[in-house]
């Protein structure tokens, strides 16, 4: 996966996040590549935080959208199967109506509900102007934290992806 950065560049980062977070599997997450990109000798802080954004917003909306159309008909056909009753569902809707802002960027920045984020707040029913308002403010503080981390271990993370 190195190798898509290495010959594509910011092209190559965006396809990985891209893929990432339209809920994608990926052996090693989206950070590590953040960071490796921004170790590059030659990176571009505004190319960096541009791709990751996009690439956040348009992968991330995937998974949203399929929440919004299919999400809500499955949770209430199938989860009384895991004791999800459509009373439960209520309280955590209007609990989302409440706080869904902050869930939003806050789950956005914790590994392992980055990409369930999106799901829930499809379920739920926030907007899409919301959504997007939301995972953009949770976008920038990712990219430039991983984009700081990538800087400070430039001597780490750069002769390990040159040799890849």
């Amino acid at each position: 996966m190195f190798e898509i950065i290495q010959k594509y560049s910011y092209f190559g980062l965006f396809a990985i996040l891209f893929a990432e977070e339209g809920g994608l599997p990926l052996p090693i997450p989206g950070d590590v590549f953040i960071a490796s990109v921004a170790a590059l000798p030659r990176s571009n802080y505004f190319l960096i935080v541009t791709t990751v954004t996009l690439a956040t917003l348009a992968g991330s909306t995937i998974l949203f959208t399929l929440a919004k159309k299919f999400g809500r008909k499955f949770l209430i056909k199938y989860g009384k199967k895991i004791k999800i009753t459509p009373k439960k569902i209520k309280k955590v809707e209007k609990w989302f109506e409440k706080y869904g802002g902050t869930a939003i960027v806050i789950g956005r920045l914790i590994p392992g509900l980055r990409i369930a984020t999106p799901f829930v707040a499809g379920l739920f029913g926030t907007s899409y102007k919301t959504f997007w308002f939301y995972t953009t403010i949770a976008a920038l503080i990712w990219a430039n934290i991983y984009f700081l981390v990538g800087k400070f271990f430039k001597e780490i993370f750069f002769p390990l992806i040159s040799n890849l």
